[in-house]
C-alpha cells in the first residue's frame, strides 16, 4: 500500500457541506513526530514578512499567518499528520484558497482508528489544486525532518503558477463568487472558464467575462477596429482619425493625411497587443508597421491620430458604467552604470511580476514597441542612461489604479453608448485622457477601442484604490433580483434501487406533472427527463446529477441516493430542498452503524428543512 491515498468528495460530505479531498494515511507515517516544526513554521513567518510573492485572495496572508499561529500554540506536541493538514491547509489559503481545518486535531486518531488509517480533509475548490497543496506540504515536512532548505519561494512560484493552470481565473472567480453570495449556484462545464450559473430553465452561462447573451455579431465587430471606430463616429463618441494601411509605405502616407503624431496598431487585434503610439518619424512608422502585423498576428493594419492622455479602462455591464481603472507609464531610472536592458531585468525582479494572468503586473520586455519608445528618446537597449533619468519603456502599462469616481458623466454616458452601438452587454472601453473628470473632446481625448471579454481583475484588485463590485453588477444582469436561479432538487434514500423504489419514483413524478412541471430523475444508471431516458450508465451519479441540471427545460429533479455512493463519493448535488426514505432503509442504516450517511444528509439541508426523522435519529 502507497504511504497515502486520496479521495475527492464532491458536494455536502461527511465533513462539511463543501467539497473536501480526503487523504489516507498509513499509521507508521502518520504518527511520527515532527521535531523541525519550529524550523519549519520560521521559515514560512520569513517568506510571508518578506513580502517576495504575490497572492490572489484577500484572506490568503491573514489565513496563512492564523494557520502558523496555531502550529505554534498547540499545548501537545503534533504528530505528522496534524503538521501535514495544517501545512497543506497553508499551502492551499497561499494559492488563493483559504480553507476550513474541519475537524479538531484531536479528535483524528479516535474517529480513523476503525480503518486503521488517518483520514485528513481539506476543503477543495480543485482537486488537483488540494492534492498539489499535499505533496508541496510533504515536501516541506521531509525537507525539514533532513535539516535541508527548503526553497519555499521557488516552490511558492510553482503552486501559484498550477494555480493559474487548474483554477478558474479571476474574471470568472468574481462572476461566481457574486452568485454565491445571491445563493445562485454554479457549476464548471469545462476544464476551462465556461460555467453555468442557475439550473435547469434558469440557468445561463458566462466564459470569464462573456455571457451567453454576448453575441457573435458583436464580437466580430469589436474586434475590427475600423467598423468600430466608423459606427461611434456615427453617434458622436469622440474617435481618432485614421484609416486602414497596406504598406509600411502607405502608413507614412497615411500618418500624413491624418497629422502627426500617430498611433499604428492592428485593425483586428485586441488588448493593446502590436500597439505603436505617438509616432512622428517616418522610419518609427514603418517599424510600427511590420510590429502590428507581428504581434497582432494580422495583415490588416491601421494608422490613426494619436490621442493624448493616460490610459484608461472603463467596465461596461448591461446600460451602466460599473468601474474605471487607470493604467501606468513603465519607466526605468538610470543610475549611470546599468544598461536599459539591465535596468529593466532589474525592475521584472518584482515578484507582483509576472507571465501568467493572475499576476498584478506583466513582465516589462523589451520587444518591437519597447524599442521604438526608445528610439523615440535617442536610446536603444543597450543605452546607459545618465543616473535618475527617467526612460519611457512602454506607454500601455499594466492598470493598476482604480479611477471609477472620477469618471466624467458624459464620458461615462459615453462609454455605455459605445458598448451599446457595437453589440456587447459587457464591454472593457480603452480611452486616452489627460483627465477622466474632465469631457473627452475639449482634451482631445478619445475612445481607441471597445473590448469582449475585459479582463475583471484591475477592478477586483486594484494595486491602487477601492475594489469595484464588478461581479455583482454582472450576476445582476443576468439574473435580477427577482428572477429564480434554482430548481426544486428531492433526494431519495434507498439501500437498493428495486420495484418499491422504482413505484415511489413513478408517484412522485405524476404528483410533479400535475403541478405542470418538466421533471428529470437520476436513477443508478441512467436519466430520465419527461418520460425519455437518457442511458449514462459509464458515468458515476453526480456526472448524471449535472446532465439533468444542465438540461434546459426541466423545472424540478428526483436523486436516488445509496448510503455506498453517499460515502464514498458525497452527495452528487449541492443541496437538497426536499428529502425521503424508502421504508426499511433507516432500519438498515442504523444497522449497518453508518452515521456517517446521515451526516452528510444533514450537510445537505438547513435544520429548518430537515425532515424530521433526520433531526431525531441520534448522532454518533
Amino acid at each position: 500500500m502507497n504511504a497515502w491515498q486520496t479521495n475527492a468528495l464532491r458536494g455536502p460530505n461527511r465533513w462539511s457541506n463543501r467539497s473536501v479531498l480526503e487523504l489516507y494515511v498509513a499509521p507508521e507515517l502518520a504518527f511520527r513526530s515532527v521535531p523541525s516544526l519550529n524550523r519549519i513554521v520560521r521559515t514560512l513567518r520569513d517568506f510571508l514578512d518578506s513580502g517576495r510573492f504575490t497572492t490572489t485572495h484577500p484572506r490568503s496572508i491573514p489565513a496563512a499567518s492564523e494557520i502558523l499561529d496555531a502550529l505554534c500554540s498547540s499545548q501537545k506536541p503534533l504528530v505528522f499528520a496534524e503538521v501535514w493538514l495544517k501545512l497543506a491547509q497553508w499551502m492551499s489559503a497561499m494559492s488563493g484558497v483559504p480553507v476550513r481545518c474541519l475537524r479538531p486535531a484531536e479528535s483524528l486518531a479516535s474517529q480513523d482508528d476503525c480503518e486503521c488509517q488517518w483520514v485528513l480533509p481539506l476543503e477543495m475548490e480543485e482537486e488537483l489544486l488540494s492534492s498539489k497543496c499535499f505533496t508541496l506540504a510533504y515536501e516541506l515536512i521531509e525537507a525539514g525532518q533532513r535539516s535541508e532548505e527548503y526553497p519555499i519561494a521557488a516552490k511558492f512560484r510553482e503552486l501559484f503558477d498550477y494555480a493559474d493552470d487548474v483554477r478558474l481565473g479571476p474574471s470568472s472567480r468574481a462572476i461566481l463568487d457574486a452568485a454565491v453570495a445571491r445563493g445562485i449556484p454554479y457549476y464548471r462545464l469545462t476544464q476551462g472558464s465556461l460555467c453555468q450559473l442557475g439550473e435547469g430553465k434558469h440557468q445561463r452561462r458566462i466564459w470569464t467575462a462573456e455571457t451567453d447573451a454576448t453575441s457573435a455579431i458583436a464580437e466580430s465587430i469589436a474586434s475590427d477596429k475600423d467598423l468600430t471606430k466608423r459606427l461611434l463616429r456615427n453617434v458622436g463618441v469622440p474617435v481618432p482619425l485614421g484609416r486602414m494601411v497596406t504598406s509600411p509605405e502607405d502608413a507614412w502616407a497615411a500618418a500624413q493625411e491624418v497629422g502627426l503624431p500617430v498611433v499604428v496598431k492592428p485593425k483586428d487585434a485586441n488588448h493593446q497587443r502590436g500597439i505603436s503610439i505617438e509616432l512622428t518619424e517616418q522610419t518609427q512608422i514603418m517599424k510600427a508597421y511590420h510590429w502590428a502585423i507581428e504581434d497582432g498576428q494580422t495583415k490588416h493594419v491601421m494608422v490613426e491620430q494619436f490621442a493624448r492622455g493616460q490610459h484608461h479602462r472603463l467596465l461596461v455591464v448591461g446600460d451602466r458604467l460599473v468601474a474605471a481603472s487607470r493604467g501606468h507609464l513603465e519607466t526605468v531610472t538610470g543610475d549611470g552604470v546599468s544598461t536599459i536592458e539591465q535596468l529593466v531585468a532589474i525592475l521584472n525582479q518584482d515578484p507582483r511580476r509576472g507571465e501568467a494572468y493572475t499576476d498584478p503586473l506583466g513582465v516589462l520586455k523589451l520587444d518591437a514597441a519597447a524599442k521604438i519608445e526608445l528610439d523615440k528618446q535617442g536610446l536603444q537597449v543597450d543605452s546607459i542612461p545618465q543616473k535618475d533619468r527617467v526612460v519611457l519603456v512602454r506607454r500601455t502599462g499594466d492598470l493598476t489604479t482604480d479611477c471609477t469616481d472620477e469618471v466624467h458623466e458624459l464620458t461615462a454616458a459615453q462609454a455605455v453608448l459605445a458598448a451599446q452601438v457595437v453589440g456587447l452587454d459587457v464591454a472593457g472601453l480603452d480611452i486616452l485622457a489627460e483627465d477622466i473628470s474632465k469631457p473627452l473632446a475639449p482634451q482631445r481625448g478619445a475612445v481607441v477601442e471597445v473590448n469582449a471579454g475585459p479582463s475583471l481583475s484591475c477592478h477586483v484588485v486594484p494595486m491602487f484604490g477601492k475594489p469595484r463590485p464588478v461581479g455583482d453588477a454582472i450576476v445582476e444582469m443576468l439574473f435580477p433580483s427577482e428572477n429564480a436561479s434554482r430548481i426544486a432538487i428531492h433526494g431519495l434514500l434507498v439501500t437498493s434501487f428495486n420495484q418499491r423504489c422504482q413505484e415511489q419514483v413513478d408517484l412522485w413524478v405524476t404528483h410533479q406533472k400535475k403541478l405542470g412541471l418538466v421533471v428529470g430523475v437520476v436513477l443508478p444508471e441512467a436519466i430520465v427527463v419527461n418520460d425519455q431516458t437518457i442511458g449514462l450508465e459509464d458515468c458515476d451519479t453526480r456526472t448524471r446529477s449535472q446532465a439533468v441540471l444542465s438540461h434546459p427545460m426541466v423545472e424540478a429533479l428526483l436523486v436516488v441516493l445509496t448510503p455506498s455512493d453517499l460515502l464514498a463519493h458525497g452527495l452528487p448535488v449541492e443541496r437538497l430542498d426536499h428529502l425521503s426514505a424508502i421504508e426499511g432503509a433507516l432500519e438498515n442504516l442504523k444497522n449497518s452503524g453508518a452515521d456517517q450517511v446521515l451526516e452528510v444528509l444533514r450537510n445537505a439541508m438547513p435544520t429548518k428543512q430537515q425532515p424530521e426523522w433526520l433531526k431525531t435519529v441520534a448522532r454518533s
